[in-house]
């Protein structure tokens, strides 16, 4: 009996319970927002959102700057060699269009991120602490670039100076051929023609028997000597465009690091305006301490006097309670 009844004491509420459900969802949905209760938890967001964007763009600016000075490295490392016969030129100058546009854009997001900061700071819905966190990372960050640019400016001079370098060199070796010849190869002509004149000079082999044909021997010796010219002239003009090639690359590349040193000198300039700026404010702030602290002490000084002056009157708050005793006397002996 007892599990019969509990069968039937059992009832099934489910869909009611779901009817209320949708109900109180459809009044919490249609339910006006306050904008006092609303406005702050925007705020929050609002501010946390910009922190969240700062640290972000923080972060990728810092990597940026790192990966800049590994390739600074690596082109430092190809700009020390002085071997002419092992100059990659092509590599230097690919890493150097490559730094040179990271430098720029990273110049460009450091200026965004000082821009989000102030606009963060002038926001006022930041704590103190997160403001001063906020100026010294955009600080940091402002000091390791131009230390990075100063360092691409001192690689890209010192590669300057090897290429001025190899060019004396190469005017050195080419003015010295030419006073002794204008053929590079003029020593090795006076061994052909060494070997030329044993040639000449040695006996006649055993099937000439002083015919004709030993005869010709001699006319040929001429003939090579006369050709010699003729080869130096070929060597020349061989030569000539090999050289106006070399010139006109070692030309290319000289210009290349001087327009970037002159792209870097205007990034240069841009960061030293950002920091000397960051420099007047801390004067400011430093000069308003000072009047801040001279404030503080004239107040200090204001309070000492009183102090001493009330101190000098205490006679006379002596009478004055002396009197006022008397007078409580009288009224409650005579009035009271």
């Amino acid at each position: 009996m007892s599990v019969k009844s509990a069968q039937l004491s059992y009832r099934d509420r489910t869909h009611e319970f779901v009817t209320v459900a949708e109900r109180l969802k459809k009044s919490f949905s249609s339910a006006p927002i306050l904008p006092s209760s609303s406005s702050k938890p925007e705020g929050s967001r609002s501010t946390v959102s910009i922190q969240s964007e700062f640290n972000k763009r923080a972060s990728k600016i810092g990597y940026g700057i790192h990966e800049t000075s590994q390739k600074l490295a690596k082109l430092a490392k190809l700009a020390k060699r002085t071997s002419v016969f092992d100059d990659p030129t092509m590599e230097i100058q690919e890493l150097t269009a490559v730094i040179k546009q990271d430098i720029t854009a990273l110049n460009s997001a450091v200026v965004d991120l000082q821009l989000l900061c102030n606009s963060q700071n002038e926001s006022g819905n930041i704590s103190s602490d997160t403001t001063s966190h906020s100026t010294t990372v955009v600080d940091n960050l402002k000091n390791r670039l131009m230390s990075t640019t100063k360092e691409f400016k001192e690689v890209l001079t010192m590669r300057t100076e090897n290429l001025k370098v190899h060019e004396n060199r190469r005017q050195l070796f080419s003015s010295t051929a030419s006073k002794d010849s204008t053929n590079p190869f003029v020593r090795q002509r006076p061994l052909a023609a060494r070997s030329a004149a044993s040639a000449s000079t040695a006996p006649p082999p055993p099937w000439a028997n002083e015919s004709t044909s030993s005869s010709q021997l001699f006319p040929r010796k001429q003939t090579d000597g006369e050709a010699q010219p003729l080869l130096q002239q070929q060597h020349q003009q061989q030569l000539v465009p090999l050289q106006d090639s070399y010139m006109q690359s070692r030309a290319e590349a000289l210009q290349n690091v001087e327009s970037t040193i002159h792209e870097l000198s205007n990034i240069f300039t841009q960061l030293a305006t950002m920091v000397s700026q960051q420099g007047e404010l801390a004067i400011r702030i430093d000069e308003n301490m000072d009047d801040t602290l001279t404030n503080v002490e004239g107040a200090q000084g204001a309070l000492l006097k009183y102090l001493n002056s009330i101190s000098s009157n205490r006679w006379l708050m002596i009478k004055i309670f002396f009197v006022l005793i008397v007078f409580l006397m009288i009224f409650l002996f005579f009035v009271a």
